[in-house]
């Protein structure tokens, strides 16, 4: 009689390979920057373990190839210009109603904005990490936004300023002002909590400005270092009192209640390389922004003036 014996089955769990942001990047033939654009927004498979983006090889590859077959990609580029807009520099509200006015158009390409600043945003195009950088900064010497200065950051690519729309900038303070406050060097006051933006942002500049102008000392402003990088985080602050006042756009204010002192009427623009600007996903944001139903939204978040929106101001080399 034959025998038998049971060998023992060996099994071998193979663990998936897991891709850093860099590793991701030359195996999407991306810029890193871009990678990590697409993995906060969940564009991509990936995960985030102790503060570091990992990403799993095989659903990459599956995600390279489902792209491939909607013809949102090719072998080449999968996250090319044609499907998306990397967007990146000054924060706004309003950003948020052109992201859902641009989804509602037929094959609309996905926005990504990353909201660094105007000078970071800026660098980020000249870099070629961002398609469009959204600014608004003022010339010290003529208080002219968005001018000729804008020409040093972002060397060598000439490139269209296309205006987004001119809004109302001011003090967010609790409801019925009760510190009275009605300047920027009134926050040199003593017991006052400020809020302040980040350095290299728009806001931060013009607060900057106007302090030095007006002969105050950051060092006397309490908060000057309590920097945040949005304007909801600016009007949260305040609504929980934990901060008396901060520089934010009025719109925030408007939506949560909260008292506002206007302090200036400020120009919002987009800038786009020439090399750029007729590609159809960016020329699909700049209709986007020229549409009415983009102008009747800013009207109704209030604080903002479209008279202007879409239009090519000027070039920028």
């Amino acid at each position: 009689m034959t025998k038998f014996t049971k060998t023992p089955i060996l099994y071998v769990e193979v663990q998936p390979k897991l891709l850093t942001v860099p590793e991701a990047a030359r195996y999407l033939r991306l810029n890193p920057r871009s990678v990590y654009l697409l993995a906060q927004r969940g564009a991509i498979p990936g995960t985030r373990v102790t503060g570091k983006w990992l990403f799993p090889e095989r659903l990459l590859g599956e995600w390279l190839e489902s792209n491939a077959r909607r013809g949102k990609a090719d072998s080449a580029a999968p996250a090319d210009a044609v499907s998306r807009v990397f967007l990146a520099g000054s924060d706004d509200p309003a950003l948020d109603l052109l992201a859902e006015i641009l989804a509602a158009q037929p094959e609309a390409p996905m926005l990504f904005a990353a909201r660094v600043g105007s000078v970071a945003g800026l660098e980020a195009v000249a870099a070629g990490h961002a398609d469009v950088a959204c600014v608004h900064l003022v010339d010290p010497d003529s208080g002219e936004y968005n001018g000729s200065g804008l020409g040093r950051y972002i060397e060598p690519r000439p490139s269209a300023l296309v205006n987004l729309f001119h809004r109302d900038l001011g003090l967010v303070v609790p409801k019925g002002n009760p510190r009275d406050l009605a300047s920027l060097p009134d926050l040199a006051r003593p017991g006052l909590r400020f809020v302040n933006r980040q350095p290299g942002s728009g806001t931060r500049h013009f607060v900057d400005l106007v302090l030095s102008r007006a002969g105050v000392e950051p060092e006397r402003v309490a908060g000057y270092d309590d920097a945040v990088s949005t304007h909801w985080a600016i009007a949260l602050r305040v609504l929980r009192r934990k901060a008396d006042a901060g520089v934010a756009a009025r719109s925030v204010a408007q939506a949560l209640d909260l008292g506002f002192v206007p302090l200036v009427r400020e120009r919002f623009d987009m800038v786009i390389p020439k090399d750029t600007f007729f590609r159809p996903a960016v020329q699909a944001l700049v209709e986007a922004v020229r549409s009415d139903g983009f102008r009747e939204g800013l009207d109704r978040l209030g604080g903002y003036d479209s008279h202007q929106s879409g239009r090519v101001l000027a070039e920028v080399s």
